[in-house]
């Protein structure tokens, strides 16, 4: 039997059918109940388990992200800021935009380089111009009239 009948017995109580069926059935209630819970409980570590790394990729992911936003959002330079406005302005040849900066070809292109990382600047079929984030930086710090 149940742990109530147990009990009852433990007790030397006796109850007459109807209560004895009654408490039968809460036992089997309590069974299943106890049966379920058990059964919920795995579930939990189950999806505990899968929810856990789950949980460290997007906080590593948050991380990467703050990182790089962290990386992104410093003003450039001067000079590098007005790189950026001559490409926007349709300039496309590196040298035409060095030579009013007064800068060597390695300083132009470090620069370039870094344009390109931050995703200010395109490359593609040997032309740099400037993407919609670099447009938008160029409006964002005012360089656009």
């Amino acid at each position: 039997m149940g742990r109530l009948a147990d009990f009852f017995r433990e007790q030397s109580i006796t109850l007459d059918g109807q209560k004895k069926q009654k408490m039968i059935s809460l036992d089997r209630q309590f069974v299943e109940m106890e049966v379920e819970r058990d059964s919920l409980k795995t579930e939990n570590l189950h999806l505990a388990a899968k929810v856990n790394p789950l949980e460290r990729e997007i906080e590593r992911l948050q991380n990467q992200v703050q990182k790089m936003g962290s990386q992104n959002h410093g003003r450039l330079d001067e000079i590098a800021e007005n790189i950026l406005l001559a490409l926007a302005n349709g300039e496309y040849d590196r040298e035409r935009i060095f030579a009013p900066l007064n800068i060597s070809k390695v300083k132009g292109d470090h620069l370039f380089d870094v344009l390109t990382e931050r995703k200010l600047v395109n490359y593609e079929f040997g032309m740099t111009t400037t993407t919609p984030l670099g447009r938008a930086y160029l409006v964002k710090h005012g360089l656009i009239n």
